[in-house]
């Protein structure tokens, strides 16, 4: 049996838009919000000479695995979203868009580079994958979505875009690898507990930097880099210059 919501799943999108601008605007980016109907992002955030265009998404939908441990389920395909929606579901493409910025109930936030999202209807986060694209935890939006008395159940799934057949903006995909990429700047509340983790290389020879050792070398966005090949398959990265 589905939830009594307080508020619409636009105005539960919306809560999603305005998180991720004000983790974008804190970390010194110009953020802008597209004009008219955009099938592929919901916001630009423009720093360092690039453009980045990100897809906001939130989900209240709490899921357990079978060993006990919660995961939130984020719907990033989109259903309609205008008047003359056809019921056409468009799932998500990493093509087309360049970072998925989601917020999840409890106030946990990530900001996913797209090329790195297995799936094009649905993801799981709370556990190992994606870890290193977590950012700070913000406010909850259960209460505000359901009330106090329901902030707490594990229930069907809300997605945090614009509702199925709703006029109005979109909540959906599109596409730049390189800025987003580097994960956030470091922070001094961030313990350095491991220096080492996978990544992979895009189609355009990007890297993820991953947080753990991203924060452990004490690395800042901007920073430039001299890379050198040393030998197969090994690749030393290197500052250029001190701060």
């Amino acid at each position: 049996m589905a939830k009594e919501r307080l508020i619409t799943r636009r105005q539960q999108g919306d809560l999603g838009e305005a998180s991720a601008i004000e983790w974008l605007t804190r970390q010194g980016l110009t953020v802008s919000i597209p004009f008219g109907h955009s099938p592929d992002y919901d916001l630009i955030a423009e720093g360092h000479g690039r453009l980045l265009r990100v897809q906001a998404k939130t989900s209240t939908q709490l899921q357990r695995t079978l060993e006990g441990e919660r995961r939130w389920s984020v719907a990033i395909s989109t259903n309609g979203g205008n008047q003359s929606w056809t019921g056409t579901t468009k799932r998500f493409d990493s093509s087309k868009v360049d970072a998925l910025f989601v917020l999840v109930g409890d106030g946990r936030r990530w900001l996913i580079p797209a090329g790195t999202v297995e799936g094009t209807n649905a993801i799981r986060l709370g556990g190992a994958k994606y870890s290193e694209f977590e950012i700070d935890r913000s406010a909850g939006i259960l209460k505000l979505v359901y009330g106090e008395e329901r902030s707490s159940r594990i229930d069907h799934p809300d997605r945090g875009s614009a509702g199925v057949g709703e006029p109005g903006r979109t909540v959906n995909p599109v596409a730049m690898p390189e800025w987003v990429r580097i994960p956030p700047p470091p922070s001094k509340a961030v313990p350095r507990q491991r220096t080492s983790a996978s990544t992979t290389i895009s189609a355009n020879h990007q890297i993820t930097i991953p947080k753990a050792p991203f924060v452990a070398a004490g690395l800042e966005v901007g920073d430039r880099f001299v890379v050198s090949a040393e030998a197969s398959g090994r690749l030393t990265v290197v500052r250029i210059g001190d701060r």
